[in-house]
């Protein structure tokens, strides 16, 4: 029987899935500079950020469900990636938009905080 993982290998997994997040941000926010992967530097630089994406998730999810380690994954990642859409890609705020955003961080704050380990037998 395993054991469940010491809080501190948890903690550092969470860690790991937000710096995922950053990447997947990262590389959803430069996709439209490749301008369909045609231009060589912004291609090269967002599957680069794709790959970084992936690995940290990956480590993390030898500690962390799938479930809300993906969905915490997501989550951070089109928050992030709608947040800086507004700012970077000039792309209109509305009201909808907004509360979407909010709704998305209401259930990326509920899935980690209440992120409990699988009890022992």
């Amino acid at each position: 029987m395993a054991d469940r993982p010491p809080r501190d290998d948890r903690s550092f997994a969470w860690m790991l899935v937000f710096v995922a997040a950053i990447f997947e941000i990262a590389w959803a926010v430069g996709l439209p500079f490749t301008e369909g992967f045609t231009r060589l530097v912004p291609s090269v630089l967002v599957v680069a950020a794709m790959i970084a994406a992936f690995l940290p998730l990956a480590r993390a999810t030898r500690v962390l469900p799938i479930g809300p380690a993906y969905a915490v994954w997501t989550g951070l990642g089109a928050t992030g990636t709608a947040a800086l859409g507004l700012v970077v890609h000039d792309e209109g705020v509305t009201a909808g938009r907004m509360l979407g955003i909010v709704l998305v961080i209401a259930g990326v704050v509920g899935l980690r905080f209440f992120d409990r380990p699988e009890p022992t037998s």
